[in-house]
């Protein structure tokens, strides 16, 4: 299916015109230097999304051998938080190694995990120094994950963009580093959003089926925001996309929200047009 780069700006326009809320998307090819680009400087809750710079800083921390990834923490009860995860509904007194706390904050967006593991690295101070040095401009770790709290985790879809295209090309921190990750970031459990409409079986193994498309990547979700970072490698190329949403009044928390329904949508119509002979 030949599907022009003026026809995929026309479709963001008539999905923006038809969304009760407000989206950015920023999508590239690794094999192309021009990124696509629709409202994607503005800023939005980041939500979990922001989590993967939590990880890029934990194994940076762990490549210069500040930490052991085999290092213990005790959970407390003043540590669990709401939210996604599910050291929240565990015993206190579980003992977690960091690796361990990484693997939650990605795979299940664990946000006790994911705290945890920021008082590790250093806080807030040592994840806004690597946002800048990851020349992250538009992106701002305000706080620890707090799930009614939105506000004060903010950034743009052009940020992670650049983010997860460095990541693909395995240019993060360095090549074993940005593989760990990006293995990490293959078993994460919500995959409703981007590859719901791709062909792509999030238990393949399992089924005895052959999977030809992969996707790595990172969801968050609030009330009135649905957010979705991927890198997808199929067949033919591998290619990141990014799709943050805001303001969207549909109150269900579940993948039949319209935020939700959207960015699948949307992911689907990119995935077309990175399979078309015009792009």
């Amino acid at each position: 299916m030949k599907v022009k780069r003026a026809t995929l700006f026309d479709y963001f326009e008539q999905e923006s015109a038809a969304f009760s809320g407000h989206f950015g998307l920023a999508t590239q090819r690794l094999d192309a230097d021009r990124p696509i680009l629709y409202h994607a400087e503005d800023i939005f809750p980041t939500a979990s999304v922001i989590k993967l710079v939590l990880l890029v800083e934990y194994f940076a921390q762990v490549a210069a051998g500040r930490l052991k990834p085999e290092q213990a923490v005790t959970i407390r009860a003043e540590d669990q938080v709401g939210g996604s995860g599910v050291l929240k509904d565990l015993q206190p007194g579980l003992r977690l190694t960091l690796h361990d706390l990484a693997t939650l904050a990605i795979t299940v967006s664990d946000n006790t995990a994911a705290n945890l593991l920021i008082e590790q690295v250093g806080g807030l101070a040592s994840l806004n120094s690597r946002l800048e040095r990851l020349g992250m401009d538009y992106t701002t770790f305000g706080r620890p994950f707090i799930f009614d709290s939105p506000a004060d985790n903010t950034g743009a879809p052009l940020d992670f963009l650049g983010l997860l295209v460095r990541l693909a090309r395995q240019q993060l921190i360095n090549p074993a580093i940005s593989q760990k990750m990006l293995d990490l970031m293959r078993r994460q459990q919500f995959m409703e959003y981007i590859p719901r409409y791709l062909p792509y079986h999030p238990f393949a193994t399992e089924y005895g089926l052959t999977q030809t498309v992969t996707v790595a990547n990172k969801v968050g979700m609030l009330p009135g925001v649905v957010n979705n970072a991927a890198i997808i490698t199929t067949p033919a190329r591998t290619y990141v996309l990014v799709i943050f949403s805001r303001d969207c009044p549909d109150p269900t928390p579940d993948p039949d929200n319209k935020g939700a329904l959207l960015v699948a949508r949307l992911s689907k119509r990119v995935y077309d047009y990175f399979h078309s002979a015009e792009s």
